[in-house]
Parts: structure tokens; C-alpha cells; sequence
């Protein structure tokens, strides 16, 4: 199966193309989508001296010499996608490509807790329904 998205930002400060992969894997997960694995977007800019930054605002990506885009997916040690733009070495590239894989998995435990919070609410919600909205059988009812 194959599924198809569009995107569209109503603003931007920056990081935006992870920052739409990101939400793509959040809402394909909230939805029940099944999926291999999840994945998770990371931007970092290069500035002049060559020193990176990441998760740049708009204002700091307009600043850099390069720019780039990681994907990860979970457990996985190769990005999945790249996107890079500007002047670079391939030795910041690689620097760029190896530091955002450790960002990554800051963003895996940023699911894992997010999802965490919404299924701890979810058996809240399911222990104050009624049984026969939960799916179980009740005896007859009392005349």
C-alpha cells in the first residue's frame, strides 16, 4: 500500500522540512498507520567559522553557508533521506550527518513520551467508560 501526503506550512521559523517529516510520522502513528518503523527529521545549519547548529530558526538558516536535512529511521544507523544545500566540505558533511543521528534519537524519545502521555489518558478514558461501551458482556439486566 502506498500512502500519499501533501504538506502545506501556514508559517515558517525555520527547520521546516523536518519539522513537516516529523508531524507526517506523528500523524501516520496517531492514526493507526502500520508502518516498519518510525522516522525522524533533523535540520542543521553550518555557519561561516563552520560551526553547526541545530533545529536553526528562519533567521539562522538565511545566515549559514549550508544547510541540511536528515532522516532517520528508528534503530536504523544510515540517514534514510538527505537534503543539503550551500557550500560544504565532506568532512562537515559526514560532522553534520554523524551529530544528527544522536539529535534523532533525542526526537525518538520526544514520540516515545509524547505517546506515552496520550495512551496513559487513553486507559484513563476507557476505565470511566461503561462496560458495554467497552466492549464487554453484561449480564441481563435487572427487572
Amino acid at each position: 500500500a502506498v500512502v500519499s501526503t501533501q504538506s502545506t506550512g501556514e508559517s515558517e521559523d525555520g527547520s521546516i522540512l523536518a519539522v513537516m517529516k516529523n508531524a507526517l510520522c506523528l500523524a501516520l502513528m496517531d492514526s493507526g498507520v502500520p508502518m516498519k518503523g518510525m522516522f525522524a527529521g533533523v535540520s542543521c545549519v553550518q555557519q561561516e567559522n563552520g560551526e553547526l547548529f541545530w533545529d536553526p530558526t528562519a533567521e539562522e538558516e538565511e545566515e549559514s553557508t549550508a544547510k541540511y536535512t536528515f532522516v532517520y529511521e528508528n534503530g536504523a544507523k544510515n540517514a534514510i533521506f538527505t537534503h543539503c544545500t550551500g557550500e560544504s566540505s565532506i568532512e562537515q558533511f559526514m560532522l553534520a550527518l554523524q551529530k544528527s543521528r544522536q539529535v534523532a534519537c533525542e526526537v525518538f524519545g520526544f514520540y516515545r513520551e509524547s505517546f506515552e502521555k496520550l495512551l496513559r489518558k487513553d486507559v484513563r478514558f476507557q476505565m470511566m467508560l461503561p462496560p458495554v461501551i467497552k466492549g464487554e458482556i453484561l449480564e441481563d439486566p435487572e427487572p
